[in-house]
């Protein structure tokens, strides 16, 4: 089965899959990874060379195209569910775990995070940038099989559903 993490930037989505796919023999995607293979740009050279449009478009054919493996854990990026129906075709061919982060929690992981695109504008107004981002994206991310409160969770707890999972 195949398992996609979900939820918005830095609530461990990489982090948490890549442990995962050490601990359960797992095969780990992420997906701005196979989107900075295709278009040899980072996420950051995409959002300012090309746009968001493109960058979305580019994140929903590869998502859509790839071929993954069974018993794989995918990191997706923060807004990949809210585009495109990629939240559904997501639960068609696997399920989905929302890694839910307070938005202090958030504050206090981005703030010194220079690496990403959506930031860069709205480093002072942190708070209420990420508050207004999760709001509209919290109605995405609550159709996910599952929700883990995750200001401080460990790796064996995800475990623990991804084991109920495949």
């Amino acid at each position: 089965m195949l398992v996609f993490l979900l939820g918005y930037m830095g609530s461990g989505k990489s982090t948490i899959g890549a442990g995962l796919s050490k601990i359960m023999n797992l095969d780990f995607i992420d997906l701005d990874i196979l989107i900075n293979k295709n278009t040899k740009m980072s996420i950051h050279q995409i959002f300012s060379q090309k746009g968001e449009d493109f960058f979305r478009k580019k994140e929903h054919e590869i998502l859509t195209n790839y071929r993954f493996k069974s018993n794989s854990i995918v990191a997706v990026g923060g807004g990949t569910p809210c585009f495109y129906g990629n939240h559904d075709f997501m639960k068609s061919i696997g399920k989905t775990i929302y890694l839910k982060v307070s938005s202090n929690e958030l504050v206090s992981r981005l703030k010194l995070d220079k690496k990403r695109p959506l930031l860069f504008n709205n480093k002072l107004n942190l708070k209420d940038f990420i508050d207004l981002e999760i709001n509209h994206r919290e109605e995405y991310y609550r159709m996910s099989n599952y929700i883990l409160e995750s200001d401080n969770i460990l790796i064996n707890q995800v475990e623990k559903i991804v084991n109920k999972i495949i």
